[in-house]
């Protein structure tokens, strides 16, 4: 049976926008130990919920937010990539300091 976050020690958590493209969802991101997840508010999207181990990122840098996908409309972005080159992005405040974070984290 597999671990539930709350059973975990969180080491951080906000809200953030998910942004796949043109697509968003907003919703919590947390960070664990091992973890970084990603649970939307709105479960009628189909945008999920996203689980990344943090020993398979191999980047975080930052990263604007997009109107539309293509417009850029703010600088609180990261954008984090996995050692399979898949690249996911959030929006969310204090982005510095979530930088920070996942890289001392992985």
């Amino acid at each position: 049976m597999g671990m539930l976050l709350s059973d975990v020690t969180q080491l951080k958590s906000s809200y953030a926008t998910l942004q796949l493209g043109s697509a968003k969802a907003d919703g919590r991101l947390t960070l664990t130990e091992h973890l970084l997840h990603f649970e939307s508010l709105n479960k009628q999207l189909n945008l999920g919920s996203y689980t990344i181990k943090l020993n398979t990122i191999s980047r975080v840098e930052p990263c604007t937010g997009k109107a539309a996908g293509i417009i850029p409309i703010t600088q609180s972005g990261i954008k984090i990539t996995t050692k399979q080159n898949h690249n996911i992005e959030f929006i969310l405040p204090d982005p510095e300091q979530w930088l920070n974070s996942l890289r001392a984290e992985h």
